[in-house]
């Protein structure tokens, strides 16, 4: 069966997509354009009339990264200000990254650990704009957990509460990005102990905690939207 030809968008689609997995590996230094060539499956000249250098190449995935990550906030939606609210918060986070990597945007969270490992300048993009958009739902739902009486104890800092629920949820995340789980979680356990680890952190009443936990349903009709879609294009030598 002949090789399907990609018109010029469908093949910069495709090299886009092989640059994503190659970056998310080696990083924008480590990575070599003939990697990338290969697996898109494109020759490196063909890739430089694309993309006249690795740079170009590496602006387009990061605007591609910037576009899921506003996929995934829009899918994690507004929580009610409430101590539910915010356990949900923590439930949509924590299922999110269960997904590993079916998550939308997985390959950018590798690239966020890439960049930490490295210089940092991209991770520090990525954060900043994640918390900018992230922080007003949490405050707000914190404030409102306060005063239901569902937090008691000492107030956290809500940049850094929302960095630290961050930090584990991307680690939970990471180690799903293999065939097989990087870190031997009890499996079994995992979401409702992320849930509960961090709810406890925050100052979440138990009682609160536990009854949330109770009547959770792990797999709510919103949480497909965190996983990306089934790849459509097979890249192939012919352009």
């Amino acid at each position: 069966m002949p090789a399907t030809r990609l018109s010029s968008a469908g093949r910069r689609a495709s090299i886009i997509a092989a640059a994503r997995a190659v970056f998310a590996r080696h990083g924008l230094e480590g990575a070599r354009t003939q990697q990338i060539a290969r697996a898109a499956g494109v020759s490196e000249a063909l890739l430089f009339r694309h993309f006249p250098t690795k740079t170009h190449l590496y602006r387009a995935v990061l605007r591609e990264v910037i576009t899921d990550q506003n996929i995934v906030m829009r899918s994690f939606g507004e929580a009610e200000a409430s101590s539910e609210g915010l356990l949900e918060i923590l439930r949509r986070t924590f299922s999110y990254a269960m997904a590993g990597m079916h998550a939308v945007n997985a390959e950018g969270l590798r690239m966020v650990v890439g960049s930490l490992a490295g210089d940092g300048g991209y991770a520090r993009l990525v954060y900043r704009r994640a918390l900018r958009m992230t922080l007003p739902n949490l405050e707000r739902a914190i404030e409102a957990a306060r005063a239901d009486g569902g937090i008691a104890g000492e107030t956290l800092s809500v940049t850094n509460a929302g960095a630290y629920v961050e930090h584990v949820s991307t680690m939970m995340m990471m180690a799903r990005c293999h065939d097989k789980v990087a870190i031997p979680y009890d499996e079994d356990r995992a979401l409702h102990d992320a849930i509960l680890f961090c709810a406890r952190g925050l100052g979440v009443d138990e009682g609160r905690i536990l009854k949330f936990l109770k009547q959770m349903k792990p797999n709510e009709p919103g949480d497909a939207s965190f996983v990306k879609p089934a790849a459509s294009v097979t890249p192939s030598n012919a352009d």
